[in-house]
């Protein structure tokens, strides 16, 4: 190899050395092509080159301010325990009447006892009003079946349900307790969790019987039993069942499926209050107030 060295000057890179022509010129094109792949290899081993910056969450929005969009189909997140971690904004199912067949995982034919079927002939929202015009809870089964933004916060401990409608809340208790046999019956009732494998499965019992299980008024009764599972089977989804066990109203239980994935997460959930609109006309009687159903009808 001729001895060679170069310099710059002028902007103009000059050869110097001695051998033969031939000989500093081949020199020349070996070091410049040294040069052009140590540069290259320092270029695309400088931080943040030639790569595209992620997308970060920003303050309109329900997710983790400030991070990086998650891959929704990447795995679950995880609780200290191991057990998925089912926090999140999630898209649950609408469902205006259960039986409707255009949404998948409905239910076919509901199977009436004769008092079932009568709640359900009966129903007339218009002239006898229903309580959720009147801004009462919708309970579990018209929250998860609504058009409003349902939230989880989990903690080994508990399940926290955070209602966009009227702002309502209700806990899951996950740390092994039974049902409290001292509590009065209420609208969303009382629910406890447990783990099989990956699953949580909800039991819920206690409700007053009031609630309707869609906007289409399909009735329960204070015997009902709902028994929900939740499965995320990767970041972005959650597998729902809802099961219905009311001997009152039906003859046998029945199973609702669903599939939530996680809402944009630039929305944010907002307050909702009902009574805001709903107040003037419950005073005007454009809208029919709810009176607790008696005698025969009461659940």
């Amino acid at each position: 190899m001729a001895d060679v060295a170069l310099s710059k000057s002028n902007g103009r890179v000059r050869i110097h050395g001695q051998g033969s022509k031939e000989g500093i010129v081949k020199t020349y094109v070996r070091l410049t092509a040294i040069v052009g792949a140590v540069a290259a290899l320092s270029l695309a081993s400088a931080p943040g080159a030639a790569q595209e910056q992620p997308r970060l969450t920003t303050v309109d929005g329900w997710y983790t301010y400030g991070v990086p969009f998650p891959d929704m189909d990447g795995p679950a997140p995880r609780l200290p325990s191991g057990r998925p971690d089912l926090s999140g904004q999630w898209a649950t199912q609408r469902r205006a009447d259960i039986t409707d067949d255009r949404v998948p995982g409905y239910v076919p034919e509901l199977p009436y006892t004769e008092w079932g079927q009568r709640q359900w002939d009966n129903y007339d929202p218009v002239n006898n009003g229903d309580y959720a015009g009147s801004c009462l809870p919708f309970g579990w089964s018209r929250q998860v079946h609504g058009p409003r933004l349902t939230r989880f916060v989990h903690t080994e401990d508990m399940l926290v349900v955070l209602a966009e409608q009227n702002t309502w809340f209700h806990i899951v208790y996950l740390d092994g307790r039974p049902h409290d046999p001292n509590m009065y019956p209420t609208w969303w009732g009382d629910s406890v969790g447990r783990w099989e494998g990956d699953t949580l499965v909800v039991t819920t019992n206690n409700m007053n019987g009031y609630i309707k299980l869609d906007t289409d008024g399909h009735p329960i009764s204070s015997e009902a039993t709902f028994i929900q599972t939740f499965t995320r089977p990767n970041f972005g989804t959650i597998e729902h069942t809802f099961t219905v066990d009311d001997p009152k109203t039906y003859t046998e239980p029945f199973t609702i499926h669903n599939t939530w994935p996680l809402e944009p997460l630039t929305i944010k959930m907002l307050e909702y209050s009902c009574m805001e609109g709903n107040l003037e006309n419950l005073v005007t009687g454009s809208i029919t107030p709810w009176t607790r159903p008696v005698g025969d009808d009461a659940p």
